[in-house]
């Protein structure tokens, strides 16, 4: 738990992640006081908050951890693989997770800067036999039809698809072949960051939104999660 109450994100803190594209580690050093306190603290509190609110509204099973590595991505990016990226990302991500291996369960996201926010609901699938095998079954169907519902209240874009044709042993005709050439699966939209960030109002307008996801997550837990031969 963080230690204290949200009461939204400071103009000072917002405006800090707007200036750290491009900055080096000695900037960031000379501002760690800043990010500390007006980006650490309540980003830690906003965890703690909305990851109550969506375990009372989208699932009892959602996981909430309010510190780095665990519902807040690092502030740096590492650029030991990627040596032309920014040191520093100019967002917040933070992520909502149901399941206990977190970097492959369904899982809720808030994207955080100061001049949008995103949302998002989607899984990497610990077993793309079980996921292939889900969404080529008639319970397939089904997640089809909760993201065609989102799609009409946002406009959405749905990305993981990366294989150029249907894996073999399944129709290359099927309905959803589209989501068969999935390695995952990213339902996610982008609006603009309102006047609420700077109050406890954000988590109830976040919450709202992610919301949306829950007949999509809740499909993911249900039948994208676990081995290929478990039920479901």
């Amino acid at each position: 738990m963080s230690e204290a109450a949200f009461d939204g994100f400071p103009v000072e803190g917002l405006a800090f992640l707007s200036e750290l594209r491009g900055r080096d580690k000695a900037w960031f050093s000379e501002r760690r006081r800043t990010y500390e306190s007006a980006v650490a603290t309540p980003a830690k509190a906003f965890v703690d908050a909305l990851g109550e609110e969506l375990r009372a509204t989208v699932s009892p099973g959602i996981e909430s951890v309010p510190k780095v590595n665990g519902s807040i991505s690092p502030i740096n990016n590492d650029v030991r693989f990627s040596p032309d990226a920014d040191p520093y990302k100019d967002h917040l991500l933070f992520r909502f997770w149901e399941g206990s291996a977190k970097k492959v369960a369904p899982t809720l996201f808030v994207r955080l800067s100061r001049d949008q926010t995103g949302f998002a609901t989607g899984v990497v699938p610990e077993s793309l036999v079980r996921w292939r095998d889900a969404v080529a079954s008639g319970r397939g169907a089904e997640l089809t039809e909760a993201i065609d519902t989102m799609s009409q209240i946002r406009e959405v874009d749905v990305v993981g698809q990366s294989l150029k044709r249907v894996p073999a042993g399944y129709d290359a005709g099927h309905p959803r072949e589209g989501l068969l050439r999935h390695k995952f699966l990213q339902v996610r939209w982008v609006e603009e960051t309102p006047p609420e960030v700077h109050s406890g109002a954000f988590v109830p307008w976040c919450a709202e939104r992610l919301g949306l996801c829950e007949p999509v997550h809740h499909w993911l837990v249900a039948h994208a999660t676990g081995s290929p031969t478990g039920s479901g």
